[in-house]
């Protein structure tokens, strides 16, 4: 199996099989008045931290394929249905109203964040029967900020254009998104049972 394959299988098959997952267990496991908690609020922030670090390594790998996202005319970005989900909204914002698995109503934490004045959103023209958050020059949302399942993913013909030290950097970034989802999953487990982190 070549680099290149490996990396598709991560970022395809295996890490939406983990983000599922994750994503329903982290929900059903989490007590709500725990994200009250600093104990586990400190958790929280680590692990956005290291989800940050991680996505910002594969935007670096992904401003090598730019010009296959705009032949494909953002086909992974199809559709109305919004994007985060339960570990993107926990783990940027712990004060989250949206606690189902995905969500269908509501903005997403960094619309928050822009209202604050602390981060810039992209301004333009919005695509027609697409993710609402893409737009004509890309995704109104800055890279590190998106919903994991969207930097995560990579189609074949993006991983064609990477070099194999870049698919070595996009399986470590995927590996250590999905040990951050399972991470929420354990600290959901344990403020359901009552113990520290």
């Amino acid at each position: 199996m070549t680099k290149r394959d490996l990396f598709v299988f991560y970022s395809r098959p295996l890490f939406r099989a983990c983000e599922i997952a994750c994503n329903h267990a982290a929900r059903v496991f989490l007590k709500k008045d725990a994200l009250s908690h600093s104990h586990v609020r400190d958790e929280l922030d680590r692990l956005n931290r290291e989800r940050i670090d991680f996505q910002r390594d594969l935007n670096v790998i992904g401003g090598s394929h730019g010009h296959v996202c705009a032949d494909c005319k953002g086909k992974c970005c199809g559709g109305e249905r919004e994007r985060d989900a339960f570990i993107d909204r926990v783990i940027q914002d712990p004060e989250t109203v949206h606690l189902s698995a995905r969500r269908t109503t509501g903005e997403m934490p960094a619309y928050k964040l822009r209202d604050e004045g602390s981060i810039a959103m992209l301004e333009a023209e919005c695509v027609e029967g697409h993710c609402p958050e893409l737009t004509i020059e890309g995704c109104r949302i800055p890279y590190e900020l998106r919903p994991i399942q969207c930097t995560a993913y990579f189609c074949r013909k993006t991983i064609d254009e990477l070099s194999p030290n870049e698919c070595d950097t996009g399986i470590h970034a995927l590996a250590g998104l999905m040990r951050v989802q399972w991470r929420t999953v354990t600290l959901a487990v344990r403020s359901r049972l009552g113990l520290s982190p």
